[in-house]
């Protein structure tokens, strides 16, 4: 009677070691397969972020390529201008600056 409940016993027992190593198992997996979820999300939204800035970065070189183009073309207006169109400006700097009474402005200071 006694070596049927020690059977018992060591059946439980052999029992409950089973579903401990299942369960470990089973969880190892589950912890495995979260790793690999989250590694993936993370992979798929650095892709997403790094296509988003490479974006923005090709935006940013257009808008900077065409201000410079606009800015070029107009330094290319002034180097257009006619010989008299230039003397014309000139010619009213310096109309403009002989307007200037520069002893009134020494005084008010």
């Amino acid at each position: 009677m006694r070596s049927d409940i020690i059977n018992d016993v060591l059946s439980v027992e052999d029992r409950a070691q089973q579903i401990i190593r299942d369960a470990e198992h089973t969880a190892r997996d589950a912890i495995s397969d979260a790793q690999s979820a989250a590694n993936e999300l993370i992979r798929s939204s650095m892709k997403e972020e790094r296509e988003r800035l490479r974006a923005q970065l090709e935006q940013a070189e257009t808008e900077a390529r065409t201000e410079v183009e606009e800015y070029e073309e107009s330094l290319n207006i002034s180097s257009n201008l006619s010989k008299d169109t230039l003397e014309a400006i000139a010619h009213s700097i310096v109309e403009q600056v002989c307007k200037t009474d520069f002893d009134t402005f020494l005084e008010n200071k």
